[in-house]
């Protein structure tokens, strides 16, 4: 009687884990893309606000990233915020000169987050000199509402 109540729980066990929803892995990963694209899209029109739409506002958020200067680092949205205003309110360099192009996604989704490793490749003109610059990112991504946000942005760029 024990060998076939233990056999009943294990098949409703089972029956019960392939009834979860599927997670369509695909189209997450466009969702996810779509919000690169969309932070890209907010930098280039020096639109801060918009950016902040691709973060999860909470105190552990972390943006960093490296230059020849070394590391920066800012945590907790506030502070990511007040950067980010700063970042769009610089008029040194027409930002129509310059393109951005995402490239060599690896992304990784574990339900309700998910990890990013891509490379940005800039080109074109920044103030006086012509660019063609790599850089890589590792992102985190949280869902918040049903969308995707970054949880932790890290730019590496070249340092020399």
């Amino acid at each position: 009687m024990k060998k076939h109540l233990m056999v009943l729980v294990t098949l409703i066990f089972l029956i019960g884990i392939s009834c979860e929803d599927k997670i369509d892995i695909e189209k997450e990963k466009e969702a996810i893309k779509v919000v690169f694209e969309a932070d890209k899209a907010s930098y280039f029109n020096q639109d801060y606000v918009g950016m902040g739409e691709c973060w999860v506002k909470d105190s552990s958020s972390i943006k960093l990233w490296t230059s020849a200067k070394g590391l920066t680092k800012i945590v907790g949205w506030e502070n990511i915020n007040a950067s980010q205003k700063k970042e769009t309110e610089n008029n040194s360099w027409d930002r129509k000169q310059v393109k951005a192009t995402f490239l060599n996604y690896q992304i990784d989704i574990m339900d309700e987050s998910a990890w990013v490793v891509c490379e940005t490749l800039w080109e074109g003109i920044w103030g006086s000199d012509t660019i063609n610059l790599k850089q890589n990112r590792i992102v985190v991504l949280k869902k918040v509402d049903g969308k995707w946000k970054y949880a932790l942005h890290a730019i590496l760029a070249p340092t020399d």
